[in-house]
């Protein structure tokens, strides 16, 4: 009765616990203050409180800089990259020639790769594939129709709204993939006339916005965590034996029982 009980209780424990077998590689980084200060940020920028804005990433220099002190577990190359955003983002506040939606813009890119950082599960910056989508379609539309002033507008377009969410795309896509969109948007700059004047040009296109898309498509199939696959693997291998272990120590009961029951027949 006693080896019952302790089963039960070990198999309740891990059904209520099951993440503190192995704990994702980021859910020990406390990673909410990084997120609020920089939604704080943003507001500040929106409402051109540009120096309050400053001080705010001067805060957040701050706590970045005790989070990579007090937790190894940060890549290396996340860390590079939260950091360039970063100035770059000071700067945009500091230089008083920038527009306004320029200061705005770099804010959001530093939000998105705080974001990236610290998400568990879909990121921010996927909320971007539609407009990015829509953008490179009308794109497409203007070369379909060799409209070359539309073209260049579109194309400083799609060339902001992705390079937003570059630094984002560094945390979470394999590297192959954004070498290849990066080739795309380069190719899309230098290729405008042929890109205008040669109709089998336009197939280039069609591959183009293929790999722009393969970009979110490769989060989505790799959203979910391997630890947590592990977990329920493990979780539910000791479910099965706990369940077998049980029904065979009633089996043996049975048996006891029948055999009692003969002898005294």
């Amino acid at each position: 009765m006693k080896a019952k009980r302790l089963i039960v209780a070990i198999l309740l424990f891990l059904l209520i616990f099951p993440t503190g077998i192995k704990a994702h590689s980021h859910e020990s980084l406390e990673p909410f203050a990084l997120n609020f200060i920089m939604d704080d940020a943003l507001q500040l920028v929106k409402t051109e409180r540009y120096v309050e804005a400053h001080n705010l990433l001067d805060i957040f220099s701050d706590e970045f800089t005790k989070l990579m002190v007090t937790n190894q577990q940060i890549p290396s190359d996340e860390v590079r990259i939260i950091s360039v955003v970063h100035q770059q983002s000071m700067a945009s506040l500091s230089d008083t020639l920038l527009p306004h939606e320029e200061k705005v813009r770099a804010i959001i890119r530093l939000r998105l790769a705080v974001d990236a950082m610290t998400s568990e599960h879909q990121p921010m910056w996927v909320e971007m594939e539609d407009p990015l989508i829509m953008t490179f379609q009308q794109l497409k539309d203007s070369v379909d129709t060799r409209d070359s002033d539309t073209y260049e507008v579109l194309y400083r377009r799609l060339l902001l709204e992705y390079d937003m969410i570059h630094p984002s795309v560094r945390m979470d896509v394999k590297p192959e993939y954004i070498q290849k969109v990066d080739a795309h948007i380069d190719y899309l700059d230098k290729n405008r006339e042929a890109l205008l004047s040669h109709s089998e040009e336009f197939d280039d296109m069609q591959v183009i916005e293929a790999d722009l898309k393969s970009l979110f498509k490769e989060l989505k199939e790799d959203e979910t965590d391997p630890s947590f696959l592990w977990v329920m693997i493990s979780t539910g291998s000791f479910i099965l034996l706990t369940l077998s272990y049980v029904a065979f120590r009633k089996y043996l009961g049975a048996k006891k029982l029948e055999m009692r029951k003969k002898l005294k027949d």
